[in-house]
This record gives structure tokens, sequence and C-alpha cells, in this order.
């Protein structure tokens, strides 16, 4: 069953919505349309599980500092989606992930959003709010941060940080 914690406009029938679903609490940014006089979801956006909307949270310096002198900024946020910031872009981009077949590289998906300046702006104040309707990021220790990535092997095992990589070693 779906529980809706709390839904935040950012702008433009954009949201951050948190809901539980499946005993799971994830934070959806996602963009709306109005259908016969109400607001439903669309496919455009993103679904993050606590650990990734943490990441998220922690990089937001970067992605001021990216967006103000309009350079690439690129961040794995788990399980293939990242966050990045274009040359000369003014939104941030979040973003599934794909490796093809016979492919050394990543390339992005259509599951994602792009975040305009004003809409990325509000998403950084209504972060801190998050926190207040979800006390469990409190506990929440992104992989990257656990002691188990101290070491190359302990990142290189992590089906999170390696999705396509991952070999039992």
């Amino acid at each position: 069953m779906d529980k809706t914690r709390c839904k935040i406009e950012l702008g433009n029938n954009r949201f951050v919505q948190t809901t539980e679903w499946n005993d799971e609490i994830r934070i959806d940014v996602r963009e709306w349309e109005l259908k016969d006089e109400k607001l439903i979801p669309t496919k455009k956006g993103i679904s993050l599980p606590l650990h990734r909307w943490k990441l998220l949270v922690d990089n937001f310096e970067f992605w001021d500092q990216a967006l103000t002198e309009k350079r690439v900024y690129q961040s794995h946020l788990g399980g293939n989606v990242y966050a990045s910031v274009q040359i000369k872009s003014v939104c941030l981009d979040l973003r599934q992930h794909w490796l093809p077949p016979n492919n050394t590289e990543i390339v992005p998906t259509k599951k994602g959003i792009c975040l305009r300046p004003a809409e990325y702006v509000k998403l950084k104040d209504v972060a801190s709010v998050i926190g207040d309707f979800v006390p469990e990021l409190c506990s929440i220790v992104p992989c990257p941060y656990s002691s188990d990535h101290q070491n190359q092997l302990g990142f290189l095992r992590c089906t999170e940080c390696n999705p396509d990589h991952f070999t039992e070693w």
C-alpha cells in the first residue's frame, strides 16, 4: 500500500514526494500533470531510496559550485543513478543510466528529470524539511561511507556501487 508522508512543490508541476511503498521509504522527484482536474504523476522523474537521497543532499555544495562555474560534475548516487551538471548548464540532471550489451560505458536513459535553476534551489530548501517527515534519514549511512568501502575490494564487491560490474570473488 502506498502511503504519502509529504508532497512539496518545486514549481512547474514538479514535486518532491516521500512515500512508503512495499515497506520501503522512497523520495520521488517527479513531474505531475493535470488530468480530469486532478494532478497525477508522470514518468518524468526519479524515485530514490533513502541512501541515494542522502548522497544527493550531501553533494549540494558540489552542484552549486559546478553550476556557478559552468563546468561538468557528475556523482554516482548508486544503482546506476547519477546526478550531473553539464558544461554551461544551468540545470541539475537526475537520471538512471544503463550499460548496453558489449559496451564499456554506461549511457543515460529517459528515466529521470532535469531540474531548472528555481526548482533546484527549492529542492535544496526543502531537503531539510524532508527530514521532519522521514526521521529514518538520520540513521542512514550510504554505502560509500560504510566501513566495508574503506578498501578497493570492498568497494568493488558492492552491488550498489558497481551494479554492472559485480562478480563473485
